[in-house]
């Protein structure tokens, strides 16, 4: 088995390694890396996606690669998407669509949104009660995906989360616009850079600077160890993420 997984804060890669130490011989591959290896050759029968909610859709990297991908010999097709509200969006039809065939399976799996513009964090006590319930709703996954069941998962409010996944995309070379460096608390660590997905994070003089390929993970903003890294004021004194079980070097590229 093989799965591709996209992560920024790590949601995505706990659930990856989840299925990983549960089921014999599964491989994981980050899609940003395969991207860059331009290997879009999957021979294996059984595939799986792994990936965090974005506007209701799929992570753009994700829909870049799945549109390359060839899935020949695949034969058990399986999707799970990270997030902080289940149900609304159209990930799993997005992803039909794009490989132009149905998936055998898939689910919505809450977790903790890192989506700071929006709203801050949740609360240390609610964090902990979604790692408790993940954790409950995982090994359910594991012996779905061990007996090669089928299973759909309700995808609430299409059509409004299609358009506002199709106007976010359009915006791709603003959304880093107001992306802002703190000088005073930068340390010029790289880490920044190190996470960034789609290289957009260069340093000439060691703060960072976006260059408007932003695909809006926010991974260099929750990866800063000083919390210099903001989008505009909105999020500023916001708490930053990560999940408890994925080290922050397993982030970076």
């Amino acid at each position: 088995m093989l799965i591709y997984y996209f992560t920024a804060t790590g949601n995505s890669l706990y659930a990856a390694k989840y299925l990983r130490s549960a089921i014999s011989n599964v491989r994981l591959e980050s899609i940003p890396k395969m991207i860059r290896e331009q290997k879009f050759q999957a021979d294996d029968e059984s595939i799986g996606f792994i990936f965090p909610l974005h506007y209701g859709g799929l992570p753009m990297l994700v829909e870049e690669f799945a549109r390359k991908l060839e899935l020949s010999n695949a034969r058990y097709i399986f999707a799970i998407a990270t997030c902080g509200i289940p149900f609304l969006g159209e990930p799993f039809n997005e992803l039909e669509e794009i490989l132009n065939r149905k998936l055998n399976a898939s689910w919505f799996l809450r977790l903790v949104s890192n989506y700071l513009p929006s709203r801050d964090t949740a609360a240390d006590w609610r964090i902990r009660f979604r790692y408790w319930w993940a954790d409950r709703q995982l090994p359910k996954i594991v012996e779905s995906i061990s007996k090669n069941e089928s299973r759909s998962t309700w995808e609430f409010g299409k059509n409004l989360c299609r358009k506002m996944h199709e106007d976010w995309k359009s915006r791709k070379s603003e959304l880093d616009k107001n992306f802002i460096c703190d000088r005073s608390r930068c340390i010029r660590c790289g880490m920044c850079e190190k996470i960034c997905p789609v290289r957009n994070v260069s340093r000439p003089h060691g703060f960072p600077q976006w260059n408007h390929n932003c695909v809006e993970c926010l991974g260099c903003l929750h990866i800063c160890p000083k919390q210099a890294i903001d989008v505009g004021e909105i999020t500023k004194n916001r708490k930053r993420y990560r999940h408890w079980r994925i080290k922050p070097e397993e982030l970076l590229r």
